[in-house]
């Protein structure tokens, strides 16, 4: 596309969310931060970026395609499944490669992960620091990569929090709601072997949010106590792809996703579910009663509207959904070992001492 057109489409996206954003914004429920680089190291970041995203595009539409030629063989693609979810969580496949360096805290680490099978012991909630539970996106049909399990231990290092990487039931296999309750499970079982929720933050990057916050409603229909809070990353909330953010990312080099990626990892996990089902789609849920929920994200990332959406409707429901939103031009920007994700993670940090009970 032009680069003319790729401007133009950047502007109907500022047209139709600036205002929305000031209001927010006046409101101290959204924040701006600006990349600290000077001008040469930012153009050079945005030329890097704008390439690492044509090349995620293409390697997406590339597998989806050939996801669809084997979609006539149950076999067939019962096999690709397999193999595509093995490279992608040994790194041979990942789909946001990167072309910066990982930092010091980034090397060779192992996450600090732990399956529900695990968590047969009791564990009281004596720590001085508070748990995290933390769902890795993937489209909702693939595990946590190697560069997501890199970046839970750099988040676990910088807010000096035990993360726990949960699993879950995959799409097509398992479609939605298995997902949000298998977290949901994880959830419970902490909280049976003494875990108290004011000692339990909820956290997911991309697709993993309508996960958690799927799992969150249906704790709260349960009547269960609920979570001392929310963090969520580059958050996927609404998979009727409604946004304005959808169709204008879509159609320019700024994004790695287009509509028909998300759309067809979508279909794979609603199958015959509307789509604005609130348990799938959270920008269409009722969030009174809901705890604090911290979104961290990207003005250029294709799911920004999400993010606004879920800050709307807070304010709406009287639940505190803060925005704090970066000019960067890559999508879950935290997966990088840079100075803006240790930013994030700092604000992150903050989030967690202010609405911990447990903080002096």
């Amino acid at each position: 596309m032009p680069q003319s057109a790729a401007t133009a489409n950047v502007d109907i996206l500022s047209q139709l969310t600036g205002q929305r954003l000031a209001v927010l914004e006046a409101m101290d429920l959204a924040r701006r931060y600006r990349v600290d680089a000077g001008r040469l190291s930012r153009s050079v970041e945005r030329v890097m970026a704008r390439v690492e995203n044509r090349i995620i595009e293409r390697i997406l539409i590339s597998r989806l395609k050939r996801a669809l030629r084997r979609a006539g063989s149950l076999e067939a693609a019962q096999l690709h499944i397999a193999e595509m979810r093995g490279g992608y969580e040994s790194g041979v496949l990942e789909t946001l490669p990167s072309f910066l360096p990982r930092g010091p805290s980034g090397r060779g680490r192992t996450p600090p992960t732990q399956p529900l099978r695990s968590l047969d012991r009791p564990r009281p909630s004596t720590a001085n620091r508070p748990l995290v539970l933390y769902v890795a996106g993937g489209g909702f049909i693939m595990p946590p990569s190697r560069k997501q399990k890199n970046m839970v231990q750099r988040l676990a290092e910088a807010i000096d929090c035990e993360v726990m990487l949960v699993p879950h039931r995959l799409a097509p296999e398992h479609p939605f709601p298995a997902a949000p309750i298998d977290f949901m499970a994880h959830y419970l079982h902490l909280v049976d072997q003494g875990h108290a929720p004011g000692d339990i933050f909820l956290s997911a990057d991309t697709a993993g949010a309508s996960i958690v916050l799927g799992a969150l409603q249906m704790l709260q229909q349960d009547g269960a106590d609920l979570p001392a809070g929310v963090v969520l990353f580059s958050p996927w909330c609404d998979l009727s792809l409604s946004g304005w953010s959808y169709i204008t990312r879509s159609m320019s080099t700024q994004s790695p996703f287009r509509m028909e990626t998300a759309a067809f990892c979508a279909r794979l996990y609603l199958r015959d579910e509307p789509a604005t089902l609130p348990l799938a789609s959270p920008v269409f849920a009722d969030q009174k009663g809901w705890p604090p929920i911290l979104i961290h994200t990207s003005e250029l990332d294709i799911h920004f509207d999400d993010a606004i959406r879920m800050a709307e409707n807070g304010r709406k429901h009287g639940c505190e959904v803060r925005i704090n939103y970066w000019d960067s031009p890559r999508h879950h920007l935290e997966r990088l070992s840079t100075e803006t994700a240790a930013q994030s993670f700092r604000e992150v940090n903050a989030f967690i001492n202010r609405h911990w009970p447990g903080h002096a």
